[in-house]
């Protein structure tokens, strides 16, 4: 396997505080507050080729490819998908061992064309071979989220599984995503959500446990269209650890979309 590689110097601006909030609480007019520093992009990339060993087990142990096939399909991803076979192109963002590629493949009448990047270069490595076994023929390239090395309205789909939680502004790395994706495109992103589970992969890694409100208004501030959510079960272990969250890029002229989303009334959100 041949890997490209482009990985930012510093995505971080040293002015920005480099900390995400743990808990905070008020008491009158008293606010308590725990935040923790976010990882460098090398440290990142170091732990995660430390774990990249172990992954597939773990992506197994808790059935990623059907938790995230649920999703996928409650968002109609892969319907438009089919409709633009075989010239569909994918990018999946923070690829990992690729499970979130495979979901969506097993639930494609047939193949199309698979692109992903990590900061992980060993993520990489057991990406392709994942994949491979899968039947599937990724394009795989060692790259920053924050610096995508595709060229604008590249993919029709774009999606990313626990990435932007680790990020001090999400909504940094979900516009570069979304400069990537074709007009009428869908994005998908799965976040950790706020549980017991969810703390426990917050204090491993850092991140962000992040609420359907916050997911909801990141992809509003990003101006899309046709915002969609669903919690996601990493059974019994785990519950309800993530959540689903889909939007439509809008499209340069109006028309009826090629996919039907579920959009959440504002009411209905935490």
């Amino acid at each position: 396997m041949k890997l490209n590689k482009q990985i930012s110097e510093s995505p971080f601006d040293p002015s920005v505080p480099r900390s995400i909030p743990m808990v905070s609480h008020w008491i009158g007019t008293w606010e308590f507050a725990i935040n923790r520093r976010l990882r460098a992009p090398e440290d990142l990339a170091s732990q995660y080729d430390a774990a990249s060993g172990s992954w597939s087990r773990t992506a197994r142990r808790f059935q990623l490819e059907t938790a995230y096939r649920i999703p996928l399909l409650a968002c109609s991803a892969a319907t438009g998908l089919a409709d633009l076979r075989p010239a569909s192109r994918v990018l999946d963002c923070g690829i990992g061992t690729g499970c979130l590629s495979i979901a969506l493949n097993n639930i494609l009448p047939d193949p199309i064309v698979y692109h992903g990047i990590d900061i992980s270069r060993a993520m990489l490595a057991a990406a392709d071979v994942e994949m491979r076994q899968a039947g599937m023929s990724p394009q795989l390239q060692q790259a920053d989220i924050l610096s995508i090395p595709h060229a604008d309205q590249s993919f029709d789909v774009v999606m990313a599984a626990h990435v932007l939680e680790h990020f001090l502004e999400p909504q940094r790395a979900l516009t570069e995503m979304i400069r990537v994706l074709k007009p009428g495109g869908v994005l998908f992103v799965c976040m950790t959500r706020r549980s017991v589970f969810g703390t426990l992969i917050q204090l491993r890694w850092r991140t962000w446990a992040a609420t359907e409100r916050q997911g909801v208004a990141w992809l509003r501030d990003c101006q899309l269209n046709n915002i969609g959510y669903q919690p996601v079960s990493l059974g019994p272990c785990a519950g309800q650890a993530s959540t689903a969250f889909w939007a439509q890029k809008p499209a340069e002229k109006l028309g009826r979309s090629r996919i039907k989303h579920f959009v959440p009334h504002e009411e209905s959100l935490p």
